[in-house]
């Protein structure tokens, strides 16, 4: 074999072992290249020495040939590793082209033929008839004669008196009254003259130095200073140039309003602007903070270069953290983080439909939803669209990944009543959507058909992925930033130390109870689980109330509610499926209307503060009046010193397993008030003035007599931070995490005998399962740790998301 200049060439067949006359000129794996005439006789030649080794190809280790031209080849492993090698550099081709479809196969046998289909129903009746002609009129009737009117009668005779009646015995004594207000103070009288001044004494003794004055408040952290900026010269040819070398900085990383997410909805578009200086212009690039690739239209590339990153027709693939990566050349490198939130209706996909089960058997049915905000997820039965509760016959549990869950429904021990129709729910405030489910009897006569796998979706699926040059336009010119003076701090989180301030608790009105009252429970909150949906409701505030000291099982099994445009009544539902309904058993009209909707039903008794007054009022729901009244003192009746910043209530209600509290401002102090009640004549037990600023916080709730309060209620993710023992008049360390699915929290009350949080939120009623410690009350550890509340809650993978109580059976 020669070059192609007519010299001899270097022999290329050095790689097979059989052949001694070659000599391979260099280890591993060549390329070898040959007269394209001889190709046949090569690779004829490699099949004789397969066959007769048994080795794959003809080269050395075995290896099979992949001819890179007419006239070359390399070995199959050399060209595999040089890929593997070179992927990570090269991005991925096209997809290739469809293969040519195979020979089409003979034809299967005929099937059995199918059962008998099932009868048809009997038809609907047909159209009415046209209407008949109308009939020959009748012969008329006879007059009636007037009768001839009877003699009147004698008249009768006078009867004896009557014995005179037993004397009636005394009534009962009524209610005593109220008592009257005290009288309004006189006017003080007009100072007296001034006398003539006296001659001055003699000067005393020092006095003894007073006790030392509280610390103060710490001061406030002053403006930060600008940070300097290190700056290098340059030094050529022996001389400095006047041009300086400064690293890249970035404006506004590092500040509040840099750390807050990017909250965009579905569809929009999105421009990220990453203000990098530094001298020489540093390089910008885009980066995910996971590692995932950036959209552009139809490409995705791990990185980006620019000052500026589009981001047409987002949708929920786009959520996560962008870094934005500035680089000069002069250390240090500086970055800045954007935190994207996509938000969108719930969307639901559905895999089979239909399910068939025999008596006593198990199914399960599953949702794949994707929700943000995360959505509150619920089962229902239809027809009449019954709520599902989790209990020995529906069994729920939910798994998370992200803003992606999986929601699944076990029937167990199916019976007759079982079969029919079933809901999945997925509700955030954008939207609410649902999915259906059948369950049907499994039955001889039909075929249960095989698995499929075609997808039911049921919401709004995310927008496609487009180019973005054509919709965002070319960049725009960063305008000049504004004089950080006129900027103001947006953060409306309260600091602890703004809300409590230097902490007072003082007693107050303890007269009719000398001590503290007794404690029945001694605990504190260690966990607020996620919402369960409940009901739905067109109001902005309302309250949905259940009694935790009910007296008998019906009583347990009662909701009552009332509304915000009817203050006069209290509606009672006979159990939670005549509630979600809407169809009250009963109404209970109040001599005097409430206020608000912080109130409670404790002990067979409602219980509210009566509208543009101070007083709280106990309705008897068994005699169905007013048995008790009491006045607080010093309470706010009316005008905008609300007691939170819900701005609805001026006392919110409370009970707990230690009994009845109260909670209310003066308008005077901007302190809580908080009284503990003696159910039966509403007087106070014990009183306490705490110096905690109830206009900073979003509402409060008593437990164990704890007492805490929320953040906020119009922010989605707040917290729990404030707790306060009344009972030991000391701050405990929480810091819970407490969320507003629908932004706009209007009450949270909490029920010992569940262990659950009641709350309305923008017309959606919520429950929240708590955990607390028990500490401190008869127990010989110093913390006990209730566990035994629902063993679902401990051993489900939704801890928090399952509902406690028993499944109620469908006819």
């Amino acid at each position: 074999m020669s070059s192609r200049d007519g010299t001899p060439g270097r022999v290329k067949r050095d790689l097979n072992p059989f052949d001694d006359n070659l000599v391979p000129d260099q280890e591993g794996p060549n390329v070898e290249f040959f007269n394209p005439k001889l190709r046949s006789e090569l690779e004829k030649k490699d099949a004789e020495i397969m066959k007769k080794t048994g080795l794959k190809g003809a080269a050395p280790g075995g290896d099979t040939w992949v001819w890179l031209t007419s006239y070359s080849r390399i070995p199959f492993d050399a060209i595999t590793g040089f890929c593997r090698a070179t992927k990570e550099y090269c991005p991925p081709g096209p997809p290739g082209l469809p293969g040519i479809p195979g020979p089409k196969g003979n034809r299967g046998d005929p099937g059995l033929p199918g059962p008998p289909g099932v009868d048809g129903r009997e038809g609907k009746p047909g159209p009415r008839g046209p209407k008949g002609e109308i009939g020959y009129p009748g012969n008329l009737g006879l007059d009636g004669r007037d009768g001839v009117p009877g003699e009147p009668g004698l008249d009768g005779v006078p009867g004896r008196a009557g014995a005179d009646g037993i004397p009636g015995k005394d009534g009962k004594d009524g209610i005593p009254g109220i008592d009257g207000r005290h009288g309004i103070d006189g006017k003080d009288g007009l100072p007296g003259p001034i006398g003539p001044p006296g001659p001055p004494g003699l000067p005393g003794p020092r006095g003894i130095h007073g006790p030392k004055g509280k610390p103060g408040r710490p001061g406030t952290n002053g403006t930060p200073g600008t940070p300097g900026i290190n700056a290098w010269k340059v030094k050529v040819n022996d001389t400095f140039s006047n041009e300086l070398l400064v690293p890249p900085s970035i404006a506004g990383s590092g500040t509040v309003e840099a750390l807050r997410p990017i909250v965009v909805h579905e569809g929009t578009h999105l421009r990220l602007r990453c203000a990098a200086t530094g001298t020489p212009r540093p390089h910008v690039e885009w980066r995910r903070a996971d590692g995932k690739t950036i959209s552009n239209g139809a490409w995705e590339a791990t990185s980006m270069a620019g000052h500026t990153l589009n981001i047409t027709k987002i949708n929920r693939v786009h959520m996560g953290a962008y870094q934005c990566l500035a680089d000069n050349g002069i250390s240090p490198p500086a970055n800045q983080t954007f935190n994207i939130e996509v938000h969108f209706a719930p969307l639901i996909r559905v895999r089979n439909q239909m399910a068939y089960a025999h008596n006593g058997s198990t199914v399960t049915f599953v949702c794949e939803v994707e929700a943000f905000p995360e959505a509150l997820k619920y089962w229902e039965r239809y027809p009449g669209g019954r709520l599902l509760e989790h209990g020995d016959k529906f069994q729920m549990e939910t798994h998370y990944d992200g803003y992606k869950s999986v929601m699944r429904l076990n029937i167990t021990n199916i019976r007759p009543s079982d079969f029919g129709e079933y809901h999945c729910a997925a509700k955030n405030e954008l939207g609410v959507t649902e999915a259906e489910f059948h369950l049907m009897e499994h039955s001889p006569y039909i075929i249960r058909p095989p698995g499929s796998s075609d997808t039911n979706v049921y919401g709004t699926k995310p927008p496609e992925k487009e180019s973005y040059e054509d919709i965002c336009g070319p960049p725009t010119t960063c305008p000049e930033c504004p004089d950080p003076r006129d900027l103001k701090c947006k953060d409306n989180i309260v600091s602890l130390y703004d809300l409590v301030g230097n902490l007072e608790i003082k007693p107050i009105g303890n007269v009719s109870f000398t001590g503290l009252p007794n404690r029945t429970t001694d605990c504190v909150l260690y966990a607020v689980g996620k919402p369960v949906y409940h009901k739905y409701t067109e109001q902005s505030y309302g309250a949905w109330l259940k009694d935790p000291a009910a007296r008998s099982e019906v009583m347990e099994g009662k909701v009552w509610a009332t509304r915000e445009n009817d203050t006069n009544r209290l509606y009672e539902f006979v159990n939670k499926t005549t509630y979600r309904n809407n169809v009250a058993t009963k109404t209970y009209r109040l001599e005097r209307p409430f206020r608000g909707n912080a109130h409670v039903v404790y002990n067979g008794s409602f219980y509210y503060n009566e509208r543009n007054s101070p007083r709280i009022i106990k309705f008897d729901l068994n005699v169905e009046r007013q048995t008790a009244m009491n006045e607080l003192e010093g309470a706010t009746t009316n005008g905008s010193n609300y007691l939170y910043t819900t701005e609805i209530n001026y006392m919110d209600f409370n009970v707990d397993d230690n009994g009845l509290w109260v909670i209310y401002g003066t308008p005077d102090s901007n302190n809580t008030m908080v009284a503990k009640l003696n159910e039966n004549n509403l007087t106070v037990q014990y009183g306490w003035n705490i110096s905690v600023n109830h206009h900073k916080v979003g509402e409060m709730f008593i437990v164990c007599g704890v007492l805490y309060a929320i953040d906020s209620v119009t922010e989605r993710n707040t917290k729990i931070r404030l707790a306060l023992d009344l009972y030991h008049s000391k701050l405990l360390d929480v810091n819970l995490v407490f969320t507003n699915p629908f932004r706009k929290t209007t009450t949270v009350g909490y029920n010992y005998k569940s262990k659950e949080l009641y709350t309305w939120d923008k017309g959606n009623q919520l429950t929240y399962p708590i955990r607390y410690h028990e500490i401190g009350y008869n127990t010989t550890a110093t913390e006990k740790t209730d566990d035994t509340l629902n063993p679902q809650m401990q051993t489900g993978y939704d801890i928090f998301n399952d509902h406690d109580a028993e499944a109620e059976d469908v006819p």
